[in-house]
């Protein structure tokens, strides 16, 4: 969402954010007004209950998470023109309506909203057929309402609203944009009639080189990057022994992203391993043989943009969708689940990843064409249309 705040402050636009409280000093580094929503997500992934295999848990935390956002992103919201909700967060509709003032989601895959080219976020398994798909939509969004409607409707209520009846379709009534690459994530064919696309939103992000990564990464034959994102499994220290296992195995070296999960507790700095802090993707992937990655939206787009393979390890809701995606482009092998992942495994799909000729050209032949777009000026258009057309009436 920063890309989309540069591109509005680039318009003139005033940008005030409303994020997880670990995310608000990297926010405003970026020279934006910026409060918490009352959430700390990494606490809560980390907490010793959390259990991302499980579909209760994580609709468990979206509720709780849910209620205690509603007073803070309302305080953040004053004086706004128009409020623009993101991911998974389901409160902003509601502030748009306290604010009386038009509302727009975004969403990073054509998969958070209903169609029939992908199956809801919490099933893992892609290759179903349309109907089925559609079909699991039409059960599974009633009773997604069902569990979320007295959250909403008792978070409404202390800011004087009225009950609704369906938060989804309160949520994806108004504009929602999907920002994804079109070759990567093709827009649904079906889409609802409130949805538009564009581009994924790409935030250039100002990079001071270190020496010690730029000599790792000077090495030939090119390492293989690890990172798992935001994600953190409880098998954390095995996931990054077996996908170090397995880079030794195919004879590569490692640069390794602590992430959330703080890898770099379980991974000493070897000759043939580094890790690394906080770094931009595209200071990185251009000069790796392989991404080895948990498949969130942002690292599949950046990766396709570097022009390298990529190794998807999903661990939930979207990533099987990324995954599925890169194998049927042949930018990468088949995605290997987190709960599957053994070193053996990894490394055949590894190895298939960096010494396939096919996956290396379609690779590379991709990467300048997803380098090229960005979606965020688009997405500003939408927005400042909407604000026009709601104003006109």
């Amino acid at each position: 969402m920063l890309a989309l705040g540069v591109a509005l402050r680039a318009r003139g636009h005033a940008v005030v954010f409303s994020v997880p409280s670990g995310f608000v000093e990297w926010v405003r580094a970026n020279g934006f007004d910026v409060m918490s929503n009352g959430v700390d997500i990494q606490a809560e992934m980390g907490s010793p209950d959390a259990n991302l295999d499980s579909v209760r848990w994580m609709f468990g935390r979206l509720k709780e998470q849910t209620a205690r956002m509603f007073e803070p992103i309302a305080r953040a919201s004053e004086g706004a023109d128009v409020i623009v909700g993101a991911g998974a967060q389901l409160v902003t509709a509601s502030i748009a309506d306290l604010r009386e003032v038009p509302h727009a989601m975004v969403a990073f895959c054509p998969c958070a909203m209903p169609t029939a080219a992908a199956p809801p976020p919490v099933f893992k398994t892609q290759a179903l057929p349309e109907w089925v798909n559609r079909l699991l939509w039409q059960l599974g969004s009633p009773v997604a309402d069902l569990l979320l409607r007295h959250t909403i409707n008792r978070g409404r209520a202390t800011l004087g609203l009225a009950s609704i009846w369906s938060p989804l379709n309160h949520i994806s009534g108004s504009l929602v944009i999907v920002a994804a690459d079109p070759q990567l994530a093709p827009p649904a064919h079906d889409s609802l009639p409130s949805v538009v696309s564009t581009d994924a939103m790409i935030f250039v992000e100002s990079h001071t080189p270190d020496s010690r990564v730029e000599a790792f990464l000077n090495q030939d034959p090119a390492p293989v990057y690890i990172g798992f994102g935001s994600m953190m499994a409880s098998r954390a220290r095995q996931l990054a022994e077996h996908a170090i296992a397995a880079s030794r195995a195919v004879g590569r070296s490692a640069i390794v992203a602590g992430g959330w999960a703080g890898l770099e507790r379980f991974v000493p700095d070897a000759d043939d391993v580094l890790t690394i802090g906080p770094t931009p993707h595209r200071a990185i992937f251009p000069r790796v043989a392989a991404v080895i990655h948990h498949g969130g939206a942002g690292t599949t787009t950046a990766a396709a943009a570097a022009g390298v393979p990529q190794l998807l390890v999903p661990h939930l809701l979207d990533q099987f969708y990324w995954a599925h995606r890169v194998e049927r482009l042949g930018v990468g092998p088949r995605g290997l689940p987190a709960t599957l992942l053994t070193a053996d495994i990894l490394a055949d799909r590894l190895d298939e990843a960096i010494n396939d000729p096919g996956i290396r050209k379609r690779a590379a032949s991709l990467g300048p064409a997803v380098a090229a777009r960005n979606g965020a000026e688009a997405a500003v258009h939408h927005l400042e249309r909407l604000v026009r057309e709601v104003s006109s009436v």
